[in-house]
């Protein structure tokens, strides 16, 4: 048997036409990355150019969009500062300095004593109200820049598309949240509002004034400030459990065990709203609001009606 040879090959017995027949020197380079795809002369279908543009583009800011909702959330999440030094000091003068004392003139001095720290210009506005506006405007726009998102992924581009595309998904804290607002500007017109425009500053209205206004109507009162105390504690106490990674979607662990830790979680979370709700409730409502003071008629009390009187569109029925 033959053995094969170990000799070259001649290149001019390669076949014609091959590489091996043409000289080395004669061959240009061709870097590979130069090399054509196939595949890119296809045109690409338009949801995968929408996501591309919506992945890798930028707003008017130069912000990606993912740095634009961390910016957003942020935001949102750092405005609540101001707002949560301000409750601590309110909830504990009208839920636990009352349910300690038991009475309404010492709570109210005591609340007349300590307001003027955190309702004095420029501190109030700083502290509490700019603070809550953009909490609320950064959370609204955070929702609607997270549906554009989502209609840009679907390549929605008509009104009628976009309108079929769903909004995120709520959580109970935001729900809470949007609920809480309209109460907390009823509140501020009633409190601090009004009498600026009736009286010139709201120096005279305290927890006498508050427990006055229930005393005049005490079913429209006790019910919509429980439902607002009830509102405000589960917000609060959510809000505060999420910022800090207490609550149940930061839960991770799988199967069983991790679903009963996040109901769990959500037990704690829920017990301790309803105790903040319960002490605030039986502070403002059942120890300010239950006391009646000499039946209330001075000087004071006129004035007082004059306040509530002059409250929109509700004052012409106080």
């Amino acid at each position: 048997m033959a053995r094969p040879s170990s000799r070259p090959a001649d290149p001019q017995e390669a076949p014609r036409g091959s590489i091996s027949s043409v000289p080395m020197h004669e061959i240009e380079p061709s870097p590979v990355d130069e090399e054509e795809d196939p595949f890119e002369s296809l045109p690409l279908p338009a949801t995968s150019k929408k996501t591309e543009t919506s992945s890798n583009g930028t707003n008017f800011l130069g912000l990606t969009p993912s740095r634009t909702v961390h910016l957003l959330s942020s935001i949102q999440k750092y405005a609540t500062v101001g707002p949560s030094l301000y409750l601590a000091l309110h909830y504990t003068n009208t839920a636990l300095i009352p349910l300690f004392t038991q009475s309404l003139s010492k709570s109210d001095n005591l609340l007349l004593l300590t307001r003027p720290y955190y309702q004095s210009f420029p501190l109030e506005p700083v502290l509490i109200f700019l603070p809550v506006i953009t909490h609320v405007a950064s959370g609204i726009a955070l929702r609607i820049y997270r549906r554009r998102q989502n209609a840009k992924r679907h390549g929605a581009e008509t009104h009628n598309e976009r309108r079929s595309i769903p909004w995120p998904k709520l959580s109970l804290t935001s729900a809470l949240g949007y609920a809480l607002y309209p109460m907390f500007v009823a509140h501020v017109l009633v409190n601090r509002i009004t009498p600026q425009k009736v009286e010139g500053g709201s120096s005279g209205v305290g927890l006498r004034y508050f427990a006055y206004g229930v005393s005049r109507h005490p079913w429209f009162a006790n019910l919509g400030y429980a439902a607002m105390l009830s509102v405000a504690s589960w917000h609060f106490v959510g809000g505060a459990a999420k910022y800090l990674k207490l609550s149940r979607e930061y839960v991770t662990d799988g199967g069983d065990w991790g679903a009963r830790r996040r109901r769990r979680r959500g037990w704690i979370i829920n017990a301790i709203s309803a105790a903040v709700a319960g002490a605030w409730i039986a502070g403002g409502l059942g120890v300010i609001g239950r006391a009646k003071n000499g039946g209330w008629r001075s000087w004071e009390t006129v004035n007082w009606d004059k306040i509530y009187q002059a409250v929109p569109v509700v004052g012409k029925w106080m």
